[in-house]
């Protein structure tokens, strides 16, 4: 995503104002990659932006490296390790690995939050190629948050979001951001990716789970989700001041800025058409959830795949 390349994006800002993954999302991700005798020398995490995923890995695995084709993200990464024995940050890409990660090397490769945005016959290549025989190839991601009680605000949200004010609303010029996502990744997101899957020929013992909240329902306590929905649940009680910086991390957001940044800041636009249509003030504490996916797959026993 070219916004998040830029020097002036706050790398900081944009970890701050994320969801997190649980312990147990984790658990279930190291358990899997333990059932067939994964080992546990090299973690590799693609598009590990800000690197929260990357550094977690260092408790399980003896090195890690993150990937990212942004420079800015990399640099802020860099500045972040204090072990450089055990993980290092390089530029990269899904498709394209660095060189320095050869093949058949790698234990696991992750993808936290991007995979969507990838050209997926080339990732699957690419990451069967640096992949050891039974290695686990894992990627994962959340879709939007659902205001809990509030079909209004999820109806506001997906303006915002999905629709285009030009079309719907017959606007002089887009007041929403739906349009300035980068395609086909937006719409991957939406469907969470259910039209791609890691190729028979080069994975085995597949298994996509995913979580839809109006599907599948709000779990009774905190515990139960992790047992009857889904190790990757994601909810966070939320306040606007929050959601507002959440809101400024998009991509979207800040192709939508260099547009028409210069009439007022479409972030601070959303947030006051929540509060004022839902009668919420900036410290409304408000439960949100998010639908989410994840795919874990083994490599198969292969001849030597190509670039």
């Amino acid at each position: 995503m070219s916004a998040y390349s830029e020097t002036n994006f706050n790398s900081q800002h944009y970890d701050d104002s994320r969801p997190n993954y649980t312990p147990q999302f984790y658990k279930e991700l190291i358990n899997y990659h333990s059932e067939k005798g994964g080992e546990f020398n090299l973690a590799v995490d693609i598009g590990c932006g800000s690197g929260f995923v990357t550094f977690e890995l260092i408790k399980y695995f003896k090195n890690v490296i993150g990937t990212d084709p942004s420079r800015t993200m990399i640099d802020q990464c860099n500045k972040n390790v204090t072990n450089k024995n055990s993980i290092e940050f390089l530029i990269g890409t899904a498709e394209n690995q660095p060189s320095k990660i050869k093949p058949n090397s790698v234990d696991l490769i992750t993808g936290a939050e991007c995979c969507h945005w990838v050209n997926h016959e080339r990732f699957y290549k690419e990451s069967a190629r640096v992949l050891k025989q039974n290695g686990t190839l894992a990627y994962w991601f959340y879709k939007d948050p659902i205001f809990i009680g509030y079909p209004e605000a999820n109806k506001i949200y997906e303006n915002y979001t999905y629709n285009s004010s030009i079309e719907k609303l017959g606007s002089g010029y887009e007041k929403w951001m739906g349009n300035y996502y980068q395609q086909p990744g937006h719409d991957y997101l939406r469907s969470l990716l259910k039209e791609k899957s890691p190729p028979n020929d080069l994975y085995y013992d597949v298994i996509r789970h995913e979580y839809i909240v109006d599907r599948d329902g709000v779990p009774k306590n905190e515990v139960d989700p992790f047992k009857t929905k889904t190790p990757l649940f994601i909810k966070k009680t939320i306040n606007m001041k929050w959601f507002l910086n959440y809101v400024k991390s998009w991509s979207a957001y800040h192709a939508w800025m260099k547009d028409h940044g210069d009439k007022y800041d479409i972030a601070e636009e959303f947030i006051n058409e929540l509060k004022n249509k839902l009668n919420w003030n900036d410290d409304t504490e408000i439960e949100v959830i998010w639908d989410t996916v994840y795919t874990f797959a083994r490599k198969r026993q292969t001849r030597l795949v190509n670039r």
